[in-house]
């Protein structure tokens, strides 16, 4: 059988040779892969632009004002969002207060209570392992002894260092356990750390050695 045009084989040969199909480069038809940001983007905009679409089509805008209105529009409610995520973020990461130191703080506004009466309070609340409410009680014992002596009178605005520096002025002996105490009561109340049996132990070391300095 004779070919037209030659042996079809010696014809792909020649084909082959060209340099146009010698140095071609493979290429491919498929969609290059998109980025998660990209993703991202792309849901954000397809969802929130028909919220904005009637806004842009109230103003009477073109295509062209539109779509940049509706991506001012999307950056801004992009901006809340991430406003929004930063304030939970910090709500989440501040720290709690806790259920016992509320009530410890209340505590310290009721100035009736006799210093036995507040060490009373402070070894229950210890028993049941509340151990800021009992260090917060054994400070107000220790407030409620320097009104009754009239050294400090009491003050439920006070902080913990203006009675520090009342207590030096007045007895300066007994300074030393009284900011022992005081230390003690600011730690255990907003300290991220929850106090130990240690910490109440401590703060009735401080409280037995401020009452005899109190007496001097």
């Amino acid at each position: 059988m004779t070919w037209p045009h030659g042996d079809p084989n010696a014809v792909i040969k020649r084909v082959l040779q060209d340099p146009a199909y010698r140095d071609a480069r493979a290429t491919t038809a498929e969609k290059p892969h998109e980025s998660l940001l990209g993703v991202i983007w792309d849901w954000i905009v397809d969802h929130l632009r028909p919220l904005f679409h009637p806004i842009a089509k109230a103003l009477g805008a073109t295509q062209g004002a539109s779509t940049l209105i509706g991506y001012v529009l999307i950056g801004l409610a992009l901006v809340a969002l991430a406003f929004a995520v930063y304030r939970l973020v910090l709500a989440f990461a501040r720290p709690v207060s806790r259920r016992g130191d509320r009530r410890a703080e209340t505590t310290l506004l009721d100035a009736d209570r006799t210093p036995p009466e507040w060490r009373a309070l402070a070894r229950a609340a210890a028993a049941r392992g509340d151990y800021a409410g009992a260090i917060a009680a054994l400070f107000g014992a220790a407030l409620a002894e320097l009104d009754a002596r009239a050294l400090v009178a009491f003050d439920a605005a006070r902080t913990p260092g203006e009675y520090r520096r009342l207590v030096r002025r007045a007895r300066a002996q007994a300074s030393v356990p009284f900011d022992e105490l005081a230390e003690r009561f600011v730690r255990a109340l907003y300290a991220p750390e929850r106090p130990q049996p240690s910490d109440y132990e401590a703060a009735e070391r401080a409280l037995a050695a401020l009452e005899p300095a109190l007496a001097s």
